[in-house]
């Protein structure tokens, strides 16, 4: 099945271009500083979102 480029962006937009606090692991806006958590006193040490790892289908051979 095939998705359409503005599906992708839309997917990638709400699942995968965020930002993740290394202290309380809040998910954060692509363009985020720091952190909007006050219990990690609002955090600059910020990571990228890791990528999701797609794993090709099983094919059973006979």
């Amino acid at each position: 099945m095939a998705f359409t480029p503005t599906l992708v962006a839309l997917a990638e937009k709400y699942r995968s271009d965020k930002m993740v606090c290394r202290k309380c692991y809040a998910r954060l806006p692509k363009g985020a500083t720091n952190c909007r958590k006050s219990k990690c006193g609002h955090s600059n040490d910020l990571r990228k979102k890791k990528e999701i790892k797609c794993h090709p289908p099983k094919i059973a051979y006979k």
